[in-house]
């Protein structure tokens, strides 16, 4: 086939450029309409070296074009193979011969889009998601990361994925994976199985337990007559227990198996195995969608597009953040979510009676897999539409629950309360009865009654909406046209005409089995937490409380903070003072993490408390792991009520006016079903929505659903050969994988692995960088630090003359890139955990670490509530033998950790620490940083998110356990509820004014405009009563009051057009 394609593209015919790029083929370019003689060896194909290419070249050429974050359109691809043939390389195709090569490519190892007409009427492509992950099983690399079935944590796991947490518990054991193979032998849930020890159980379901696949079984008996009998004895077996399956036992013991009359049985065999074949596997996966609106341009102009993606549920959350495993389903600027939802919905369906038939190449093994949907991650905006919900302007404004009410009982003592708590839960069935009542009132014509529904529920969907628009003008026709009709009459006609109209009445995510979109919605982080939380509490210091000297002494204590162990990206403290109104998730997250520090004589104590109750919460919610549920939801629960309750202290109306503040009541809640936080995050779906961009501007953009979504399915074709998938191949009737030469790209590249988004998640512990022995030289043992301290239990003392290399940086046992005078936690030579700071990474015969020691109290700092951090007194050094320094193994360090300096107590002040630096060289200006007044007086910060969890397990639980803000919430609220009114009338009132100012100026402006019509028509008459004579009239005063009126006008506007719009760009949207 490919020698086919590769002779076509000889003869010269033009070939439809089928990348979407925006540069079409053109025959008279000399560059891109070169003989393809020299395109290949067409006789060696079949022995190639790099299966399915024919050569390297192509191989090379066809990964150079499909690497997401390096885009090239069809002419600067061309100019590439045009310089590459220029230089002698082998085998170099043209444009056309490429193309020709890659679509016979992705008809035999890839897939098309598909073309979806919705029940809307819009035309959109869709890349489907059985073949997506139909390609995961076929992928070595991924199809061994996969978890199949749910996990029940022992009592001192950690809980870090999702299987792990209650959400895949809530569906039914037949709606999971319902078997496992052994050899030849298929066992599955509610089918007899006999055990290695001869015993008969019926199992339950199939669950991981400590590592091992476990069942939850009926034993089974036998009577005396024969007959089988199955007990209500439940007992927990491991599936190697198992030895004889279903099949094996009626071949042992018959066909008719008869069962005691006392026996509830299932039906036998497992109505599921009609699914598969006898040698398939069938198993569960579950899907996690994503939907939004993204610009299709890098640019502000905004060029909408609803985009729909979706991850493997089933992988590891840590593989979950890496851009490779987002898998790109469809976009469209004309077709809804909810009309691309529901192409996903009937694809997820269809997999009930047809799984999707794979190869398992973990197992070797072909199997059938049943799509899922378990949850819907999304900004607030868009979960609202998933839910069917009104929105955060609504009278009852929360997607998840039914708190609400008008604005004025909003306010009222009981129901301010019940703001701050999770209210009474919503769910799928009652929004489906919801929106049926609807269409009902449509029906009769009733257009109020439904306004008055959905106010009083918050449950509004759009496709439902677009029916109650036709069934009301449908209505309004009928009675027009037909007046004796009664109501009744309309009613049953309009109905009969829906039900006959196709396509979807409501949501179609309410149709998919086992999913509920007003709880399956968790609360995402970065839009609830980093662009709700922490940016009204940054725009409320910056309008509210900060002056212009305020903000400069900020940025300079800002730029003076030690990022050592925040894993933040370096600090541009002016930046974010300077166009504080346009940050983004980044610079939030920065915040969150280092403002407590620096607010100190610039924020009231209600605002400090608020600033730091954000930062203990946003700790609480970035971690991977959680130890103990049951404690951390306690704690979480904690943190969340302070921050509330600090909110009502600076602003008691801010919680009625931003549901995210509400939403975070529901957090818990989410992580107890769903496992971390993080997990739900969407940050890596918003990093991904770049990729998109670059393929949507390389786009013609007259189909651009189609060019879009081809080109991810050339993108997932390579990854997919790259990393050794397999695919059919219909000539050979099996399952074949690309040669090993290709294989060993992917494997061996470390920037081809960047490019795909592949992140290696292998670390040496233990290994240092150097810097060039230009920069530094090796040095005498000698002059080292390490050498007046040195640790006997390393052995013996290094020879003072040998000489030895400083390091920059080491790897830490957990992975972290540990710098000199980073803060870091390392085992002492007892074992025990210690604090310090590193001081020197040596290596020569060994390679050891010297760090300057400090005491981590648990003494807690008066105003952060945290741990007092200071260097070893006299009496630790001489009685304790705790020496200033210490020399340990690179392998002792754990982990580094956020010490930052007490300037709060010890009042450092700016000071001009050097020169400002432009273009990587020192200016004339001064710049400033603080100085510290001391070296001594340090806080370990509880608010830093890298590495929390481990400090957790290191600090003792006193340290770390919150206190309630306001022990007695109820009656906080209640006092709350009344300065709420308070402030409600006052700012209702300064509306007013303002509202009675603007109409004011505007009424004064028009009075002004008249005068001067008024002018102009006097002057115009008296011009016409003088019949052409001179007119001697002075016209000055009309004429400058419309020059005034003019320029008055022309002032209004330039000010409408100065008006900042960046805060409300697309970039900085906050869901």
């Amino acid at each position: 086939m490919l020698t086919s394609a590769l002779a076509q593209s000889e003869d010269g015919d033009q070939v439809e450029s089928d990348s979407g790029d925006s540069d079409e083929l053109d025959p008279n370019d000399d560059g891109l309409d070169d003989d393809d003689d020299e395109c290949c060896d067409l006789e060696g194909l079949e022995g190639s070296l790099y299966r399915p290419y024919p050569n390297k070249t192509i191989m090379l050429a066809d990964v150079l074009d499909n690497l997401p974050r390096c885009r090239f359109t069809s002419t600067q691809l061309s100019v590439v193979l045009r310089f590459a043939k220029c230089l002698g390389a082998p085998n170099v195709p043209t444009l056309k011969g490429l193309r020709k090569v890659q679509k016979t490519l992705q008809s035999t190892c890839g897939s098309e889009p598909l073309r979806i007409k919705s029940f809307l009427g819009n035309i959109f492509h869709v890349n489907d998601i059985r073949e997506i992950i139909a390609r995961d099983f076929s992928n070595p690399l991924v199809a061994s990361k996969l978890h199949l079935y749910a996990e029940e944590v022992a009592p001192g796991v950690p809980i870090s994925e999702t299987w792990q947490a209650e959400r895949w518990k809530e569906f039914s054991p037949s709606q999971l994976t319902p078997m496992f193979s052994r050899g030849l032998k298929h066992f599955w849930i509610e089918e007899l199985a006999q055990l290695k020890s001869g015993d008969f159980v019926i199992p339950v379901n199939l669950i991981m337990r400590e590592g091992i696949l476990t069942s939850d079984a009926f034993v089974v008996t036998r009577t005396t007559g024969g007959c089988w009998h199955c007990t209500e004895e439940l007992v927990n077996v491991a599936a190697d227990e198992l030895e004889l399956d279903y099949n094996n036992i009626l071949t042992v013991f018959g066909p008719d198996l008869v069962w005691t009359a006392s026996s509830a049985v299932p039906p036998m065999p497992n109505p599921l195995r009609k699914l598969v074949d006898d040698d398939e596997d069938l198993v569960v996966v579950m899907v996690t969608p994503w939907a939004d609106d993204v610009s299709g341009n890098r640019s502000k102009q905004y060029n909408k597009h609803m985009n729909l993606y979706a991850q493997n549920g089933c992988l590891p959350g840590r593989l979950l953040q890496q851009e490779f495993h987002v898998r790109y389903m469809s976009t469209s600027p004309h077709a809804s979510s909810a009309e691309q939802f529901a192409a996903f919905r009937d694809q997820i369906e269809s997999t009930e009676t047809d799984p999707v038939p794979c190869y398992n190449s973990y197992t070797k093994k072909k199997c059938r897999v049943i799509l899922r949907a378990p949850g819907l991650p999304a900004d607030n905006p868009q979960q609202s539409e998933e839910a069917s919900h009104m929105g955060s302007n609504a009278n009852y404004p929360c997607r998840k629950c039914k708190w609400g009410g008008t604005t004025i009982e909003k306010t009222t003592e009981d129901i301010y309360h019940a703001c701050h708590l999770p209210g009474i839960q919503r769910s799928a069935s009652e929004i489906r009865e919801s929106l049926q009542e609807q269409l009902r009132l449509a029906t009769l014509g009733d257009s109020n009654a439904i306004k008055a529904k959905q106010t009083n529920s918050g449950t509004k969907d759009k496709v439902t909406q677009y029916w109650i628009e036709q069934i009301l003008a449908r209505v309004a026709l009928i009675r027009d046209e037909e007046p004796q009709c009664s109501p009744n009459e309309v009613a049953a006609r309009v109905q009969v005409w829906l039900d006959e109209q196709p396509g979807d009445k409501m949501n179609p995510l309410l149709a998919i089995a086992g999913l509920d979109p007003s709880q399956d919605t968790p609360v995402e982080l970065l839009h609830t937490i980093l662009l709700g939380v922490i940016k009204y509490i940054w725009h409320m210091m910056n309008t509210q409380r900060w002056s212009d000297s305020d903000r400069y002494l900020l940025a300079i204590r800002l730029q003076s903070t030690d990022i050592s162990g925040l894993t933040v990206p370096p600090l541009r403290a002016s930046y974010m003072i300077q166009y504080r109104n346009n940050l983004i998730g980044k610079h939030f997250k920065t915040l969150m993490q280092t403002l407590a520090f620096h607010v100190h004589d610039i924020s009231t104590p209600e605002q400090f408390k608020l600033i730091k109750a954000a930062g203990e919460l946003g700790v609480r919610l970035w971690i991977p792991e959680i130890d103990d549920m049951e404690e951390y939801i306690t704690d979480l629960t904690t943190a969340i009520a302070n921050l509330l309750d600090a909110f009502d202290m600076v602003d008691p109306l801010r919680i009625l006016v931003k549901i995210k503040l509400h939403l975070l009541a529901h957090i818990p809640e989410d992580i107890r079903r769903f496992g971390p936080a993080i997990r739900s995050s969407t940050e890596i779906f918003e990093k991904f929505n770049g990729v998109f961009r670059l393929c949507s501007i390389n786009s013609n953009r007259l189909a651009p659903s189609r060019d879009i979504s081809r080109k991810f399915a050339s993108m997932e074709r390579v990854k997919h050969l790259l990393c050794g998938g397999y695919w059919f191949d219909q000539r050979l009737k099996t399952w074949v994988q690309a040669a090993s030469s290709v294989k060993e790209l992917l494997v061996n590249d470390h920037v081809l692995q960047r490019q795909l988004g592949w992140v290696s998640s292998h670390t040496e512990t233990g290994l240092i960088r150097f810097a060039s022995l230009k920069k530094e030289p090796l040095v005498c043992w000698q002059t080292t630090r390490a050498s007046s301290y040195w640790n006997p239990d390393l052995g013996a003392q290094p020879a003072p003359d040998s000489k030895w290399r400083l390091g920059l940086s080491v790897i830490a046992k957990h992975g972290d890139l540990v710098t000199r005078l980073a803060w870091v936690y390392a085992l002492g030579p007892d074992g025990k955990y210690l604090l310090g700071r590193v001081a020197e990474i040596l290596s020569g015969s060994k390679s050891v670490v010297t760090l300057e020691r400090f005491m981590c109290t648990e003494t807690v700092h008066p105003d952060f509530g945290w741990p007092v951090v200071r260097r070893p007194t006299g009496t630790e050094i001489t009685h304790h033998n705790i020496g200033s320094y210490i020399t340990i193994t690179v392998s002792a360090i754990q982990f580094v950790c956020s010490v930052q300096h007490d300037c709060r107590k010890e009042r450092c002040k700016p000071a001009v620490m050097g020169k400002e630096r432009q273009e990587r060289e020192d200016t004339d200006r001064d710049r400033s940083l603080i100085k510290h007044g001391d070296d001594d007086h340090f806080v370990l910060s509880l608010i830093a998110l890298h590495n929390y969890e481990r400090l957790r397990r290191v600090l003792p639980g006193s340290l770390t356990k919150l206190q309630p803000l306001k022990p007695e919430r109820e009656v906080f609220h209640h006092e709350a509820a009344t300065k709420a009114q308070l402030l409600r009338v006052a700012k209702r009132e300064k509306t007013a004014q303002k509202r009675r100012a603007t109409a004011a100026e505007k009424k004064k402006q028009a009075e002004k405009a008249v005068a001067v019509a008024e002018a102009a028509a006097l002057a115009a008459q008296q011009v016409e009563a003088g019949e052409g004579d001179v007119d001697d009239t002075d016209h000055s005063d009309v004429e400058s009051q419309e020059d005034d009126l003019e320029q008055e006008l022309d002032s209004e506007e330039r000010l409408h057009l100065r008006s900042p719009r960046r805060s409300s760009s697309w970039r900085g949207h906050g869901g």
